[in-house]
Protein backbone atom coordinates (compact mmCIF):
# COMPACT_ATOMS: atom_id res chain seq x y z
CA UNK A 1 0.00 0.00 0.00
CA UNK A 2 1.11 3.84 -0.06
CA UNK A 3 2.23 5.17 2.93
CA UNK A 4 0.24 8.50 2.34
CA UNK A 5 -3.46 8.57 3.41
CA UNK A 6 -4.18 10.61 0.90
CA UNK A 7 -6.77 9.04 -1.26
CA UNK A 8 -9.55 9.42 -2.70
CA UNK A 9 -12.93 7.25 -2.59
CA UNK A 10 -14.75 4.40 -4.74
CA UNK A 11 -13.61 4.75 -8.42
CA UNK A 12 -12.43 7.66 -8.61
CA UNK A 13 -10.03 8.62 -11.69
CA UNK A 14 -7.16 8.97 -9.70
CA UNK A 15 -7.22 5.15 -8.57
CA UNK A 16 -8.08 3.43 -11.81
CA UNK A 17 -4.43 2.29 -12.30
CA UNK A 18 -5.32 0.60 -8.69
CA UNK A 19 -8.57 -0.76 -9.74
CA UNK A 20 -7.03 -2.27 -13.16
CA UNK A 21 -4.39 -4.35 -11.11
CA UNK A 22 -6.91 -5.66 -8.74
CA UNK A 23 -9.02 -6.57 -12.28
CA UNK A 24 -5.34 -8.86 -13.81
CA UNK A 25 -5.63 -10.28 -9.67
CA UNK A 26 -8.96 -10.73 -10.10
CA UNK A 27 -8.73 -12.50 -13.75
CA UNK A 28 -5.58 -14.84 -12.67
CA UNK A 29 -7.55 -16.42 -9.55
CA UNK A 30 -10.64 -16.29 -11.91
CA UNK A 31 -8.37 -18.89 -14.10
CA UNK A 32 -7.36 -21.09 -10.71
CA UNK A 33 -10.81 -21.18 -9.63
CA UNK A 34 -11.81 -22.46 -13.12
CA UNK A 35 -9.09 -25.20 -12.29
CA UNK A 36 -11.47 -26.02 -9.11
CA UNK A 37 -14.76 -25.41 -10.51
CA UNK A 38 -13.40 -27.89 -13.23
CA UNK A 39 -12.95 -30.96 -10.02
CA UNK A 40 -16.26 -31.73 -8.70
CA UNK A 41 -18.16 -31.95 -12.23
CA UNK A 42 -15.43 -34.03 -13.73
CA UNK A 43 -14.51 -36.09 -10.51
CA UNK A 44 -17.90 -37.50 -10.91
CA UNK A 45 -17.67 -38.36 -14.33
CA UNK A 46 -14.41 -40.03 -14.34
CA UNK A 47 -15.70 -42.55 -12.20
CA UNK A 48 -18.72 -42.69 -14.21
CA UNK A 49 -19.29 -46.81 -16.18
CA UNK A 50 -19.43 -44.94 -19.74
CA UNK A 51 -16.40 -41.97 -18.60
CA UNK A 52 -14.22 -41.95 -21.68
CA UNK A 53 -10.71 -41.70 -19.07
CA UNK A 54 -12.21 -44.33 -16.44
CA UNK A 55 -10.55 -43.62 -12.60
CA UNK A 56 -10.65 -45.44 -9.64
CA UNK A 57 -11.58 -43.89 -6.30
CA UNK A 58 -8.04 -43.65 -5.46
CA UNK A 59 -7.09 -42.04 -8.13
CA UNK A 60 -9.59 -39.45 -8.04
CA UNK A 61 -8.79 -39.12 -4.82
CA UNK A 62 -5.08 -38.39 -6.22
CA UNK A 63 -6.80 -35.67 -8.44
CA UNK A 64 -8.53 -33.94 -6.28
CA UNK A 65 -5.54 -33.91 -3.96
CA UNK A 66 -2.07 -33.30 -6.23
CA UNK A 67 -3.18 -29.31 -6.82
CA UNK A 68 -1.97 -28.65 -3.30
CA UNK A 69 0.92 -30.97 -3.37
CA UNK A 70 1.50 -28.25 -6.49
CA UNK A 71 0.71 -25.60 -4.31
CA UNK A 72 3.92 -26.22 -1.91
CA UNK A 73 6.45 -25.76 -4.27
CA UNK A 74 4.36 -22.76 -5.49
CA UNK A 75 4.27 -20.88 -2.48
CA UNK A 76 8.40 -21.58 -2.32
CA UNK A 77 9.18 -20.08 -6.02
CA UNK A 78 6.49 -16.84 -4.92
CA UNK A 79 8.31 -16.55 -2.09
CA UNK A 80 12.13 -16.50 -4.00
CA UNK A 81 10.09 -14.71 -6.88
CA UNK A 82 8.69 -11.70 -5.28
CA UNK A 83 11.75 -11.04 -3.69
CA UNK A 84 14.54 -11.23 -6.12
CA UNK A 85 12.59 -10.84 -9.51
CA UNK A 86 10.01 -8.48 -8.38
CA UNK A 87 6.13 -8.60 -6.98
CA UNK A 88 4.53 -8.10 -11.05
CA UNK A 89 7.22 -10.14 -12.33
CA UNK A 90 6.16 -13.45 -10.48
CA UNK A 91 2.34 -12.45 -11.09
CA UNK A 92 2.87 -12.69 -14.73
CA UNK A 93 4.54 -15.80 -14.39
CA UNK A 94 1.29 -17.50 -13.17
CA UNK A 95 -0.05 -17.75 -16.09
CA UNK A 96 2.49 -20.18 -17.79
CA UNK A 97 1.85 -22.95 -15.57
CA UNK A 98 -1.41 -22.55 -16.26
CA UNK A 99 -1.43 -22.70 -19.77
CA UNK A 100 0.61 -25.67 -19.72
CA UNK A 101 -1.77 -27.50 -17.22
CA UNK A 102 -4.84 -26.98 -19.69
CA UNK A 103 -3.01 -28.37 -22.42
CA UNK A 104 -2.35 -31.47 -20.60
CA UNK A 105 -5.85 -31.65 -20.19
CA UNK A 106 -6.16 -31.43 -23.89
CA UNK A 107 -3.95 -33.94 -24.58
CA UNK A 108 -4.71 -36.48 -21.57
CA UNK A 109 -5.35 -40.20 -22.79
CA UNK A 110 -4.08 -41.17 -19.27
CA UNK A 111 -4.50 -40.46 -15.32
CA UNK A 112 -0.64 -39.02 -15.57
CA UNK A 113 -1.64 -36.68 -17.57
CA UNK A 114 -4.52 -35.43 -15.23
CA UNK A 115 -1.54 -35.83 -12.20
CA UNK A 116 0.53 -33.29 -14.44
CA UNK A 117 -2.63 -30.71 -14.96
CA UNK A 118 -3.08 -30.94 -11.15
CA UNK A 119 0.37 -30.17 -10.18
CA UNK A 120 0.55 -27.26 -12.43
CA UNK A 121 -2.23 -25.49 -11.27
CA UNK A 122 -1.27 -26.15 -7.83
CA UNK A 123 2.12 -24.59 -8.59
CA UNK A 124 0.28 -21.35 -10.16
CA UNK A 125 -1.86 -21.57 -7.04
CA UNK A 126 0.95 -21.59 -4.67
CA UNK A 127 2.70 -18.87 -6.39
CA UNK A 128 -0.17 -16.13 -6.59
CA UNK A 129 -1.34 -16.64 -3.31
CA UNK A 130 2.26 -15.81 -1.73
CA UNK A 131 2.72 -12.88 -4.31
CA UNK A 132 -0.64 -11.35 -4.70
CA UNK A 133 -1.89 -10.07 -1.56
CA UNK A 134 2.07 -8.12 -1.30
CA UNK A 135 1.75 -6.93 -4.27
CA UNK A 136 -2.16 -5.45 -4.07
CA UNK A 137 -1.09 -4.07 -0.35
CA UNK A 138 2.10 -2.25 -1.37
CA UNK A 139 0.24 -0.61 -4.55
CA UNK A 140 -3.15 0.18 -2.96
CA UNK A 141 -4.38 2.47 -1.02
CA UNK A 142 -5.53 2.26 2.54
CA UNK A 143 -9.29 3.23 1.97
CA UNK A 144 -9.81 0.37 -0.84
CA UNK A 145 -6.77 -2.27 0.40
CA UNK A 146 -9.54 -4.47 1.64
CA UNK A 147 -11.81 -4.03 -1.22
CA UNK A 148 -9.00 -4.78 -3.88
CA UNK A 149 -7.93 -8.25 -2.02
CA UNK A 150 -11.57 -8.77 -1.51
CA UNK A 151 -12.01 -8.63 -5.47
CA UNK A 152 -9.52 -10.59 -6.71
CA UNK A 153 -10.31 -13.29 -4.01
CA UNK A 154 -13.70 -13.56 -5.46
CA UNK A 155 -12.40 -14.12 -8.52
CA UNK A 156 -11.77 -17.58 -7.53
CA UNK A 157 -15.16 -18.00 -7.02
CA UNK A 158 -16.36 -16.89 -10.44
CA UNK A 159 -14.15 -19.33 -11.68
CA UNK A 160 -15.73 -21.73 -9.85
CA UNK A 161 -19.22 -21.19 -10.87
CA UNK A 162 -18.22 -20.78 -14.69
CA UNK A 163 -16.13 -24.34 -14.29
CA UNK A 164 -19.16 -25.67 -12.53
CA UNK A 165 -21.27 -24.53 -15.70
CA UNK A 166 -19.04 -25.68 -18.40
CA UNK A 167 -18.05 -28.85 -16.45
CA UNK A 168 -21.99 -30.05 -16.75
CA UNK A 169 -21.96 -29.50 -20.49
CA UNK A 170 -18.94 -29.51 -22.26
CA UNK A 171 -15.76 -31.99 -22.41
CA UNK A 172 -12.55 -31.54 -20.88
CA UNK A 173 -11.20 -30.48 -23.69
CA UNK A 174 -13.32 -27.96 -25.23
CA UNK A 175 -13.50 -26.45 -21.09
CA UNK A 176 -9.39 -26.31 -21.35
CA UNK A 177 -9.25 -24.35 -24.60
CA UNK A 178 -12.29 -21.42 -23.16
CA UNK A 179 -10.45 -21.45 -19.89
CA UNK A 180 -7.15 -20.62 -21.91
CA UNK A 181 -8.84 -17.45 -22.54
CA UNK A 182 -8.77 -15.41 -19.34
CA UNK A 183 -5.33 -17.20 -18.60
CA UNK A 184 -4.04 -15.46 -21.74
CA UNK A 185 -5.59 -11.80 -21.31
CA UNK A 186 -4.44 -11.54 -17.02
CA UNK A 187 -0.75 -12.08 -18.78
CA UNK A 188 -0.82 -9.43 -20.73
CA UNK A 189 -2.81 -7.30 -18.21
CA UNK A 190 0.38 -7.93 -16.18
CA UNK A 191 3.55 -7.25 -18.30
CA UNK A 192 1.51 -3.41 -19.15
CA UNK A 193 1.08 -2.72 -15.19
CA UNK A 194 4.00 -1.21 -12.97
CA UNK A 195 6.43 -2.96 -10.71
CA UNK A 196 5.68 -1.97 -7.19
CA UNK A 197 6.99 1.30 -5.95
CA UNK A 198 7.91 -0.56 -2.98
CA UNK A 199 10.31 -2.97 -4.45
CA UNK A 200 11.76 -0.03 -7.02
CA UNK A 201 12.46 1.77 -3.88
CA UNK A 202 14.36 -1.45 -2.36
CA UNK A 203 16.29 -2.39 -5.35
CA UNK A 204 17.58 1.40 -6.10
CA UNK A 205 15.43 2.04 -9.64
CA UNK A 206 14.54 5.74 -8.41
CA UNK A 207 13.28 6.91 -12.04
CA UNK A 208 10.95 4.12 -12.26
CA UNK A 209 9.64 4.23 -8.34
CA UNK A 210 8.56 7.62 -9.05
CA UNK A 211 7.34 6.51 -12.28
CA UNK A 212 5.18 3.70 -10.54
CA UNK A 213 4.34 6.06 -8.00
CA UNK A 214 2.64 8.60 -10.02
CA UNK A 215 0.82 5.89 -12.05
CA UNK A 216 -0.57 4.15 -9.16
CA UNK A 217 -1.74 7.31 -7.01
CA UNK A 218 -1.66 10.73 -9.32
CA UNK A 219 -3.07 12.96 -6.57
CA UNK A 220 -0.32 13.09 -4.35
CA UNK A 221 3.42 14.60 -4.33
CA UNK A 222 5.32 12.04 -5.48
CA UNK A 223 8.48 13.28 -3.70
CA UNK A 224 6.94 12.58 -0.14
CA UNK A 225 5.52 9.56 -1.10
CA UNK A 226 8.76 8.12 -2.14
CA UNK A 227 10.88 9.51 0.84
CA UNK A 228 7.75 8.01 3.22
CA UNK A 229 8.85 4.35 1.24
CA UNK A 230 11.87 4.60 1.24
CA UNK A 231 11.99 5.22 5.25
CA UNK A 232 9.49 2.77 5.36
CA UNK A 233 11.75 0.43 3.97
CA UNK A 234 14.95 1.53 5.44
CA UNK A 235 13.68 1.21 8.86
CA UNK A 236 13.39 -2.50 8.50
CA UNK A 237 17.39 -2.76 6.68
CA UNK A 238 17.86 -5.34 4.31
CA UNK A 239 18.69 -8.64 5.99
CA UNK A 240 19.98 -11.89 4.94
CA UNK A 241 17.34 -14.74 5.11
CA UNK A 242 19.07 -16.06 7.78
CA UNK A 243 18.76 -12.49 9.69
CA UNK A 244 14.87 -12.47 8.52
CA UNK A 245 13.92 -15.53 10.03
CA UNK A 246 15.49 -14.67 12.92
CA UNK A 247 13.22 -11.24 12.88
CA UNK A 248 10.44 -13.53 13.74
CA UNK A 249 11.64 -13.59 17.00
CA UNK A 250 10.31 -10.22 17.70
CA UNK A 251 7.30 -10.18 19.38
CA UNK A 252 5.56 -7.92 17.15
CA UNK A 253 6.49 -9.97 13.97
CA UNK A 254 5.79 -13.86 15.93
CA UNK A 255 2.85 -12.72 16.78
CA UNK A 256 1.84 -11.76 12.82
CA UNK A 257 2.80 -14.64 12.06
CA UNK A 258 0.88 -16.91 14.21
CA UNK A 259 -2.44 -15.02 13.84
CA UNK A 260 -2.02 -15.63 9.84
CA UNK A 261 -0.72 -19.23 9.96
CA UNK A 262 -3.64 -20.08 12.24
CA UNK A 263 -6.46 -17.95 10.13
CA UNK A 264 -5.76 -19.98 7.10
CA UNK A 265 -5.80 -23.36 9.05
CA UNK A 266 -8.91 -22.40 10.35
CA UNK A 267 -10.23 -21.44 6.38
CA UNK A 268 -8.99 -24.52 4.93
CA UNK A 269 -10.38 -26.80 7.67
CA UNK A 270 -13.55 -24.71 7.60
CA UNK A 271 -15.17 -27.73 5.35
CA UNK A 272 -14.29 -25.76 2.49
CA UNK A 273 -12.37 -28.91 0.65
CA UNK A 274 -15.16 -30.95 1.25
CA UNK A 275 -17.68 -28.75 0.00
CA UNK A 276 -16.22 -27.07 -3.05
CA UNK A 277 -14.08 -30.58 -4.06
CA UNK A 278 -16.95 -33.21 -3.31
CA UNK A 279 -19.87 -31.62 -3.26
CA UNK A 280 -21.86 -33.26 -5.89
CA UNK A 281 -20.74 -36.42 -4.18
CA UNK A 282 -21.84 -35.20 -0.67
CA UNK A 283 -24.98 -34.41 -2.09
CA UNK A 284 -25.77 -37.75 -4.04
CA UNK A 285 -24.61 -39.33 -0.49
CA UNK A 286 -27.03 -36.89 1.54
CA UNK A 287 -30.21 -38.57 -1.28
CA UNK A 288 -30.82 -35.28 -2.66
CA UNK A 289 -33.31 -36.27 -5.39
CA UNK A 290 -35.52 -33.18 -5.99
CA UNK A 291 -32.98 -31.54 -7.89
CA UNK A 292 -30.38 -32.90 -9.78
CA UNK A 293 -26.80 -32.42 -7.62
CA UNK A 294 -24.75 -31.19 -10.87
CA UNK A 295 -27.55 -28.51 -10.83
CA UNK A 296 -27.14 -28.09 -6.87
CA UNK A 297 -23.68 -27.68 -7.32
CA UNK A 298 -23.59 -24.60 -9.71
CA UNK A 299 -26.60 -22.99 -7.58
CA UNK A 300 -23.69 -23.13 -4.87
CA UNK A 301 -21.35 -21.65 -6.88
CA UNK A 302 -23.61 -18.74 -8.13
CA UNK A 303 -24.51 -18.26 -4.18
CA UNK A 304 -20.68 -17.75 -3.67
CA UNK A 305 -20.31 -15.78 -6.24
CA UNK A 306 -23.08 -13.25 -5.65
CA UNK A 307 -21.73 -13.18 -2.01
CA UNK A 308 -18.61 -12.34 -3.03
CA UNK A 309 -19.28 -9.21 -5.11
CA UNK A 310 -21.12 -8.04 -1.62
CA UNK A 311 -18.11 -9.02 0.14
CA UNK A 312 -16.30 -6.93 -2.49
CA UNK A 313 -18.44 -3.49 -1.44
CA UNK A 314 -18.20 -4.42 2.03
CA UNK A 315 -14.55 -5.24 2.97
CA UNK A 316 -13.66 -1.55 3.49
CA UNK A 317 -16.88 -0.65 5.15
CA UNK A 318 -17.11 -3.44 7.86
CA UNK A 319 -14.03 -4.21 10.42
CA UNK A 320 -11.72 -7.30 9.64
CA UNK A 321 -12.78 -8.93 13.19
CA UNK A 322 -16.42 -8.50 12.65
CA UNK A 323 -16.42 -10.04 8.82
CA UNK A 324 -14.25 -13.13 10.32
CA UNK A 325 -16.92 -14.09 13.54
CA UNK A 326 -19.65 -13.56 11.05
CA UNK A 327 -18.53 -16.18 8.65
CA UNK A 328 -16.97 -18.32 11.15
CA UNK A 329 -20.24 -18.96 13.04
CA UNK A 330 -22.34 -19.04 9.93
CA UNK A 331 -19.77 -22.15 9.19
CA UNK A 332 -20.04 -23.68 12.21
CA UNK A 333 -24.09 -23.81 11.93
CA UNK A 334 -24.01 -25.01 8.68
CA UNK A 335 -21.75 -27.33 9.29
CA UNK A 336 -23.77 -28.38 12.31
CA UNK A 337 -26.71 -28.95 10.10
CA UNK A 338 -25.30 -30.64 7.45
CA UNK A 339 -23.81 -33.29 10.01
CA UNK A 340 -27.34 -33.46 11.87
CA UNK A 341 -28.34 -34.39 8.39
CA UNK A 342 -26.24 -37.48 8.33
CA UNK A 343 -26.79 -38.36 11.63
CA UNK A 344 -30.30 -38.59 11.18
CA UNK A 345 -30.07 -41.07 7.84
CA UNK A 346 -27.93 -43.01 9.90
CA UNK A 347 -30.64 -43.67 12.28
CA UNK A 348 -33.31 -44.61 9.30
CA UNK A 349 -35.14 -41.25 8.41
CA UNK A 350 -36.47 -40.81 5.33
CA UNK A 351 -34.02 -38.80 3.21
CA UNK A 352 -37.09 -37.58 0.82
CA UNK A 353 -38.38 -35.38 4.17
CA UNK A 354 -34.86 -34.43 4.99
CA UNK A 355 -33.82 -33.36 1.40
CA UNK A 356 -34.22 -29.23 2.58
CA UNK A 357 -31.89 -29.96 4.88
CA UNK A 358 -28.37 -30.50 2.89
CA UNK A 359 -29.55 -28.32 0.55
CA UNK A 360 -30.15 -25.09 2.69
CA UNK A 361 -26.62 -25.79 4.76
CA UNK A 362 -24.53 -26.17 1.36
CA UNK A 363 -26.09 -22.82 0.34
CA UNK A 364 -25.49 -21.00 3.55
CA UNK A 365 -22.43 -22.28 4.10
CA UNK A 366 -21.03 -20.43 0.43
CA UNK A 367 -22.71 -17.97 1.54
CA UNK A 368 -20.93 -17.46 5.53
CA UNK A 369 -17.55 -19.12 4.02
CA UNK A 370 -17.35 -15.80 1.44
CA UNK A 371 -18.37 -13.18 3.63
CA UNK A 372 -15.43 -13.36 5.61
CA UNK A 373 -13.59 -16.12 5.67
CA UNK A 374 -11.88 -16.70 2.13
CA UNK A 375 -10.63 -12.59 2.20
CA UNK A 376 -9.73 -11.94 5.34
CA UNK A 377 -7.07 -14.24 5.62
CA UNK A 378 -5.16 -12.70 2.56
CA UNK A 379 -5.85 -9.08 3.57
CA UNK A 380 -4.55 -9.97 6.99
CA UNK A 381 -1.14 -11.55 5.22
CA UNK A 382 -0.97 -8.25 2.93
CA UNK A 383 -0.99 -5.70 6.00
CA UNK A 384 0.59 -7.23 9.14
CA UNK A 385 3.97 -7.91 8.02
CA UNK A 386 7.14 -5.41 8.15
CA UNK A 387 8.56 -5.02 4.17
CA UNK A 388 11.49 -6.76 5.07
CA UNK A 389 10.19 -9.83 6.31
CA UNK A 390 7.32 -9.78 4.18
CA UNK A 391 8.45 -12.12 1.48
CA UNK A 392 9.21 -14.77 3.44
CA UNK A 393 6.41 -14.73 5.75
CA UNK A 394 4.00 -14.93 2.92
CA UNK A 395 6.15 -17.79 0.97
CA UNK A 396 6.37 -19.63 4.94
CA UNK A 397 2.54 -19.03 5.08
CA UNK A 398 1.74 -20.24 1.42
CA UNK A 399 3.77 -23.55 2.20
CA UNK A 400 1.67 -23.81 5.30
CA UNK A 401 -1.41 -23.51 3.24
CA UNK A 402 -1.01 -25.79 1.07
CA UNK A 403 0.08 -28.25 3.80
CA UNK A 404 -3.27 -27.48 5.43
CA UNK A 405 -5.35 -28.02 2.20
CA UNK A 406 -3.82 -30.90 0.91
CA UNK A 407 -4.16 -32.58 4.26
CA UNK A 408 -8.15 -31.48 4.49
CA UNK A 409 -8.45 -32.90 0.91
CA UNK A 410 -6.78 -36.16 1.12
CA UNK A 411 -8.24 -37.01 4.76
CA UNK A 412 -11.64 -36.38 3.95
CA UNK A 413 -12.42 -39.86 2.23
CA UNK A 414 -10.39 -41.78 4.54
CA UNK A 415 -12.64 -39.87 7.55
CA UNK A 416 -15.97 -40.83 6.20
CA UNK A 417 -14.93 -44.17 6.00
CA UNK A 418 -13.43 -44.41 9.27
CA UNK A 419 -16.40 -42.08 11.14
CA UNK A 420 -18.86 -41.37 9.45
CA UNK A 421 -19.97 -38.23 7.77
CA UNK A 422 -21.76 -36.80 10.33
CA UNK A 423 -18.33 -36.52 12.38
CA UNK A 424 -16.89 -35.34 10.29
CA UNK A 425 -19.41 -32.16 9.37
CA UNK A 426 -19.43 -31.74 13.01
CA UNK A 427 -15.64 -31.26 13.58
CA UNK A 428 -15.43 -28.96 11.03
CA UNK A 429 -18.15 -26.98 12.91
CA UNK A 430 -15.94 -27.22 16.28
CA UNK A 431 -13.16 -25.81 14.46
CA UNK A 432 -15.26 -23.07 13.80
CA UNK A 433 -16.43 -22.55 17.21
CA UNK A 434 -12.63 -21.85 17.94
CA UNK A 435 -12.48 -20.02 15.09
CA UNK A 436 -14.73 -17.49 16.17
CA UNK A 437 -13.25 -17.23 19.78
CA UNK A 438 -9.52 -16.67 18.13
CA UNK A 439 -10.88 -14.00 15.75
CA UNK A 440 -13.03 -12.04 18.43
CA UNK A 441 -9.87 -12.26 21.04
CA UNK A 442 -6.50 -12.48 18.40
CA UNK A 443 -7.20 -10.09 15.40
CA UNK A 444 -5.85 -6.81 14.74
CA UNK A 445 -8.26 -4.23 13.55
CA UNK A 446 -6.37 -2.53 10.42
CA UNK A 447 -9.10 -1.61 8.92
CA UNK A 448 -8.27 1.81 6.89
CA UNK A 449 -4.37 2.16 8.33
CA UNK A 450 -1.45 2.47 6.83
CA UNK A 451 1.18 -0.12 7.27
CA UNK A 452 3.18 2.04 9.79
CA UNK A 453 0.40 2.13 11.66
CA UNK A 454 -0.27 -1.59 11.92
CA UNK A 455 3.49 -2.27 12.28
CA UNK A 456 2.69 0.01 15.24
CA UNK A 457 -0.23 -1.19 16.76
CA UNK A 458 1.05 -4.58 16.85
CA UNK A 459 4.48 -3.01 18.58
CA UNK A 460 1.88 -1.85 21.25
CA UNK A 461 -0.10 -5.12 21.86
Amino acid sequence: MLISTKTGSWFTGTLWMQWIAGISTFLMLMTIGLKIGWTSPYTAQLMSADSPLPLTTDEVSWVASLMNVGRLLGAIFGCIGVEWIGRKRTLTIVGFPMILAWICIIVADSVAWLYASRLLAGLSLGISFSSFPIFLGEISSPKIRGTLVTLSVSGMAVGTLTGNIMGANLSMTIFSYISLVPNVCFVLLFLWLSESPHFLVRVGKTEDAMKSIIRYNPNIDPEIEYKSIRNYIESSGSPTIKERLREFNIPENRRAMIITIVLYFFMQFSGMNSIIYYLETVLTSAGVSVIQPSTLVIINSGASVLTGWVAVYIADKFRRKVLMIFSSVGVSVTMLGLGVHFALLDNGFDPDSLQWLPITTTILFMISFCVGMIGVPSMILSELFAPNIKSVAAGMIGILSGVFAFGATKSYQPLIDTVGEAWVYWLHALLMIFCTIFSAVWIPETKGKSLQEIQNLLMKK
